[in-house]
């Protein structure tokens, strides 16, 4: 690992960041990047694909995830890898999530060099783009970290709050935040002979990063201690009565399923005919039951599509912010995910050489049948 800082020029990070970004278009090393921009209303950023240099305003440290963005490199590489390099720049969580698509076939990492961002926590849609402070959201959350203050873990999504790891693992450059004085400098670690590529003429300053060590140690126990707590805290929610209660706000829109990173299949199950019935089988159901909630089947849809993606959940939230009802999925989600990685040692995201467990046989594996 090559570690530099990029020195930030009159304390605005977000700008100097920007013309970081611009360096690596103009040296013509990368053909486009995927990157945060505000859109022209300013009321957000959302990711753009850009290769004009001077159309670049991105906004890497945003404090809002639209949309995945390993969703849109799934998008771009499906088919066909990318011919010319393209940087993506991208949250801890979507890097995490985007090694699972690879892993599933549904992405190339050809031609594609991640840049990975430190991540300070992101607001839901609505805060951010109406923000409560009357406040730029990207300044405010800089200000924060800079002051030590925990004045913006107030609007953090919860699954920002108890993050698996904010700081990226498989990038191949990371900019880094933590143990920064970020008035003055943004870490830039070059982790790979891709990353090192890409900054060879890029004029960076060296620096002992000592001190980054140490904080990222610092934040990474301090989400592993609250997430522990928020697991022991939600382990209540189980079972099919909790359960239904817990769904009874389900309008049944999919719209959690069509955030989720991981939910890839061209054609699902839920969205099927398969469901659909002539109207004697809805009012048999009727008589048996004596009553049964409309839109049906809701309970049968969250526990599925849970069973189908838990094991590569990298917990980044967008079917909890997708969803209308505001029902608080990562109640139920994070707890689900603990459980099942933990049961099968994996770690999603983690090792991009570590196949998923459901598509691994062994031999002696769970002899036993029955209830813990």
């Amino acid at each position: 690992m090559t570690d530099k800082i990029l020195k930030v020029k009159n304390g605005d990070v977000a700008g100097s960041v920007n013309e970081f970004l611009k360096e690596l278009l103009k040296s013509g090393k990368v053909h486009a990047l995927l990157v945060m921009q505000e859109v022209p209303s300013k009321k957000i950023s959302f990711p753009v694909l850009i290769s004009d240099p001077g159309q670049l305003n991105a906004n890497v440290f945003a404090p809002v995830l639209p949309v995945s963005t390993a969703s849109i490199v799934s998008k771009i590489t499906k088919f066909q890898a990318a011919e010319k390099l393209v940087g993506v720049v991208m949250h801890p969580c979507q890097i995490r999530a985007l090694v699972e698509l690879v892993k599933l076939n549904q992405a190339s990492l050809e031609n594609i060099v991640i840049i990975g961002v430190d991540c300070l926590g992101t607001f839901p849609l609505n805060i951010y783009t109406d923000f409560p402070e009357k406040k730029i959201p990207t300044q405010f959350i800089l200000d924060a970290f800079k002051n030590k203050s925990k004045e913006a873990e107030k609007y953090l999504r919860s699954a920002c709050l108890v993050c698996k790891d904010p700081v990226p693992v498989n990038a191949d450059i990371v900019l880094g935040l933590y143990g920064a004085d970020i008035g003055k400098e943004v870490f830039v670690e070059v982790c790979t002979d891709a990353g090192k590529k890409l900054l060879d003429g890029i004029k960076l300053d060296s620096k002992d990063v000592k001190g980054r060590e140490n904080a990222v140690k610092v934040v990474r126990e301090d989400k592993a201690n609250k997430r522990d707590e928020f697991v022991k805290k939600k382990s209540s929610l189980k079972g099919i009565k909790v359960l239904s209660e817990f769904f009874d706000k389900c309008v049944n829109c999919h719209n959690c399923m069509k955030a989720c990173p991981i939910c890839y299949c061209k054609e699902c199950l839920f969205d099927s005919s398969v469901f659909d019935a002539e109207a004697y089988k809805f009012l048999r159901k009727a008589e048996s039951k004596g009553l049964f909630k409309m839109p049906n089947d809701s309970i049968l849809f969250h526990l599925g599509r849970m069973n189908h993606m838990i094991l590569s959940c990298v917990e980044c939230g967008l079917c909890e912010q997708a969803c209308p009802s505001d029902i608080l999925l990562m109640d139920v989600f994070i707890p689900a995910a603990e459980s099942a990685q933990k049961e099968f040692d994996y770690h999603p995201g983690k090792d991009p050489e570590e196949k998923i467990p459901m598509v691994v046989y062994q031999e002696d594996e769970y002899v036993e049948v029955g209830e813990a």
